[in-house]
């Protein structure tokens, strides 16, 4: 009778698998809420930055669609010459700008083959940094580049020549110092 009395009341209940895979009990203790500080994926925005975003691609929507409405205007003006004298000149214009990145496509390529023929490790930014729409241009500034690096890679390789014989330098008291009056510094037993 004693023994009964400190046992602790146990529920064996709330410990028990539910076999029938429905709500979990009562009483808060089924699965924890997801924790309300931490968002469960992705960069929060504040309204200020939210509205500021979308001021800014109303903005930038509202200019292409004045343009495009400017230059509708403008075509509405002009008479069957001037329309096809205005469409050569943007086709001439999109045509040079092609031709532009084609070249500096070309020119990358080419800074590239330089770089690894100097055998310097090379990645897009140093590329595009390097490139220009001249091939002197270009070579010129991958020149720069290689001995600005071969500079480097001398200054990194100099070594201080060996002290001459068998003397030890390691600090200024140890200069004059002779191996006898070293070992007696050293010395436990005095």
């Amino acid at each position: 009778m004693k023994s009964k009395k400190f046992l602790l009341p146990m529920k064996l209940q709330f410990f028990s698998e539910d076999p029938e895979g429905g709500t979990p009990p009562e009483g808060g203790q089924g699965e924890t809420p997801p924790d309300p500080e931490k968002p469960e994926g992705g960069k929060t925005f504040s309204r200020d930055e939210v509205s500021k975003m979308l001021n800014a691609e109303r903005d930038k929507i509202k200019k292409e669609l004045e343009d495009k409405q400017a230059e509708a205007e403008k075509l509405a003006k002009m008479n069957a010459e001037e329309k096809a004298k205005h469409e050569k000149q943007q086709l001439e214009e999109k045509v040079a700008k092609l031709e532009r990145e084609a070249a500096l496509k070309e020119m990358a390529s080419e800074a590239s083959k330089m770089l690894s023929e100097a055998e310097l490790p090379h990645d897009e930014d140093l590329i595009e940094l390097v490139t220009r729409e001249d091939a002197e241009e270009t070579k010129q500034a991958i020149e720069v580049i290689t001995s600005f690096v071969s500079k480097i890679k001398k200054e990194n390789a100099r070594q201080t020549p060996p002290a001459a014989g068998g003397q030890f330098s390691s600090s200024d008291k140890n200069r004059n110092t002779t191996k006898a009056e070293m070992a007696k510094e050293v010395r436990i037993i005095k």
